[in-house]
Parts: structure tokens; C-alpha cells; sequence
């Protein structure tokens, strides 16, 4: 970062506090910079728990899984003693991934000149290195990541230092359990991805709150679920951003129990970039990867309970889908108004957008930390 884009960063972060406080959005230009999207990647993205994929894709020893969380390439692996380990998917040699599909296997080889890595990350052979270019394979290791898991899911945190899960989410395993957030009872059902045509944080904040529902998802989430002011739930703790509520009485089309125990949608978005959300009929994890400054790619994997009929599981996934799209299509009407740098701030409501404020708050946070590195 150059020092005039670090100045002109620390300037505004000196003053957004106030402008938070007056509910204030993010300066404008944060949703498309090239510089603020680059120190994003490197001060937030490059230190935060996102999820990869499943237990069941490592669960034999020797499995193999690969994934991304922003710009980096990981491998997550299960050692022939069945410990779980993460690495930057990057050969020590010139960069060539060492694993290019998910599967099982005993060691993983760059496939450009062959140098082969044990799944414990230990450097096994280099070819010609044991000749006149001797090298020390303790010293070129894949380079480590911090791997956790909750439920059926594997999270990867490049900072190999990172502490755990349960250190950086204090609050979550009472609030999932609290709330009835499982995945116990649902099997998977269908992956769906959606390029989104806007910065990152701008569907972060469409993700987590529901001011919106009325008017986008009319015939979709806000027919199933009560989207009111009086009946929608937001629980802001931690880094954690909380939304729950009932089935809507008055459904038109997607009609709920009204027999269950619980909130009937529960929804968990794990700062920066990760939510679970769950029904009683479907569940899913989403994940928000930034692509660019002005995009992102989201993917949602539909899970369903056990033995329900497939027409209905059909019907409530679809309408999943139908509420995602018309999200992406409000982000992308959004993203050429904040790019124009025309409008300077936007205006919250904190009674209906509370989850924006405090997301807003865990960003300054992140960008504060990577000022002072």
C-alpha cells in the first residue's frame, strides 16, 4: 500500500467512529477501491475462519480436499494417522498447486516438476536435489493454515497462528444450541453458485438484515417467513450477526408449521463471510468469496431433513434460490450508485439494520489492526 493510500485510509478510519455513532454507512468509495479491496484481502481475509467443506469430504485417512478462501488457494488433508491438517496449496518451488481435484491419496505432488509433499506438509522429494542443488526439505514444508470444524464442516483460517473456532466465535456453540441450529437431521440436497456483481461487503449486508424482504422477496422468503418489524429477531454478539423468526401466518404459497418449538428460521453469519441458516425442512451454509472490488461469488449448499417429500423439498430449496437471485439482482442495481462516488454515505436504520452497524464496526476493527501491523 502505497503511503498516500495508507494516509488517506487512516484518515477516514480516524473519523468513522462519529460517523458510525450519526449511522452513517462506509465512505462510498470502500465498496469498489482497488487499495481498500487489497488491504481487505490481506488484514481481513487473510485472518478469518471461512468454511471449505465438509468432514465427510476428509474423513479416511489420506483424503484430500481443496478450496479458496478469498485469494488463497488452500488443501486441507486427512495424514495417513488420521489427523487433520491445512496448507497454502502452493508448491515451495514455483508456486504450481500441489492438489488440483478433491480425493484421496498418500502424497501430494506438484505435477509441474514432480516435487512430492507427504500430507503432513513435510517436504518428501525435490528431483535433482540430491545432486547439485542439495537443499534442506525441512525448510520447504508446505506453508501451514489453521484448520477447526463444527458439525459436518470444515473451517480454514490462513494465519496459521489463528486461534481457535471457539476463541474467535466465544458465543456460538450457546446461540446455535440455544436456537436449534443442527444440521443433525438433513442430508445434502444440491450445491448453488451465483456470481455476484458487487463488492463483498455489499452482500454481506443484504445477507443480514431483512429491511429488504418486504419489497425484493415479496413472493418468496417474505411469503414464508414473518419478515414485520415486531417479528423479526436480530442477535448481534460477538462476532456473530443473528436473524430469527416464525413461519408467516398468512403464506401464500410456502406454508410452515405451526407446531414447531423453535424460531422456524435461524440464521448465523460468522463475520466476515460465512452464515448458516436453517428451517425446519432446509439448511444451509453459505459462503461470500470477493473476487474483485466490485464482485464476489457466493455458494449455498442445500441441505434437507430426513425422509421429506421431495416435491416439498423441491418447492422450499427453489424458493431459497429465488430469494438469492433477487438479492444478487438488488446488489447489482446497488453497485454502480456506490462505484459512481456521487453519494458519499448512505443513512441506516438502526431498528430494522442494527446488523449493518455492528458489521461496519467488525470490518473498522479488522482495518484498524492491519493499520497498526
Amino acid at each position: 500500500m502505497s503511503v498516500a493510500v495508507r494516509s488517506q485510509l487512516e484518515l477516514e478510519i480516524e473519523h468513522i467512529d462519529e460517523m458510525l455513532d450519526a449511522n452513517m454507512t462506509f465512505p462510498a468509495r470502500w465498496y469498489s477501491d482497488p487499495d481498500v479491496y487489497a488491504f481487505e484481502r490481506e488484514h481481513i481475509f487473510a485472518r478469518s475462519w471461512q468454511l471449505v467443506g465438509t468432514i465427510d469430504q476428509v474423513a479416511e485417512p489420506g483424503s484430500v480436499m481443496i478450496g479458496n478462501v478469498a485469494h488463497t488457494p488452500i488443501v486441507v488433508t486427512r495424514d495417513l494417522d488420521g489427523e487433520l491438517h491445512g496448507f497454502i496449496n502452493v508448491c515451495r518451488h514455483r508456486a504450481y498447486p500441489v492438489a488440483q481435484e478433491n480425493g484421496c491419496r498418500k502424497t501430494l505432488q506438484c505435477q509441474y516438476h514432480a516435487w512430492t509433499y507427504e500430507l503432513d506438509g513435510r517436504l518428501r522429494k525435490a528431483p535433482g536435489s540430491d545432486r547439485s542443488d542439495a537443499l534442506n526439505p525441512d525448510d520447504f514444508g508446505l506453508l501451514p493454515v489453521s484448520v477447526d470444524t463444527w458439525d459436518r464442516f470444515v473451517f480454514v483460517n490462513p494465519d496459521p497462528e489463528a486461534g481457535t473456532m471457539a476463541e474467535s466465535y466465544p458465543e456460538f456453540a450457546t446461540l446455535a444450541k440455544e436456537r436449534g441450529l443442527s444440521f443433525d437431521d438433513y442430508v445434502f440436497y444440491a450445491d448453488y453458485e451465483y456470481d455476484v456483481p458487487s463488492n463483498w461487503k455489499v452482500w454481506a449486508e443484504n445477507a443480514t438484515e431483512c429491511y429488504h424482504c418486504a419489497t425484493i422477496h415479496t413472493h418468496s422468503f417474505a411469503d414464508a417467513f414473518d419478515v414485520s418489524k415486531a417479528g423479526y429477531e436480530y442477535v448481534n454478539t460477538g462476532r456473530l450477526l443473528g436473524q430469527f423468526t416464525r413461519f408467516n401466518a398468512k403464506a401464500q404459497t410456502f406454508k410452515g408449521s405451526a407446531e414447531t418449538t423453535t424460531e422456524d428460521f435461524r440464521f448465523i453469519f460468522m463475520y466476515p463471510s460465512t452464515f448458516f441458516a436453517q428451517d425446519d425442512l432446509v439448511a444451509f451454509p453459505g459462503v461470500i468469496t470477493p473476487t474483485g472490488p466490485e464482485t464476489c461469488s457466493f455458494r449455498a449448499s442445500m441441505y434437507v431433513r430426513k425422509g421429506a417429500g421431495e416435491e416439498e423439498v423441491a418447492a422450499w430449496a427453489e424458493m431459497y434460490n429465488q430469494t438469492l437471485l433477487e438479492d444478487a439482482e438488488a446488489v447489482r442495481l446497488q453497485q454502480p450508485g456506490l462505484s459512481s462516488g456521487m453519494v458519499p454515505h448512505g443513512r441506516l436504520m438502526p431498528s430494522r439494520e442494527s446488523a449493518i452497524l455492528s458489521f461496519h464496526r467488525l470490518v473498522v476493527d479488522s482495518m484498524r489492526e492491519g493499520l497498526r501491523g
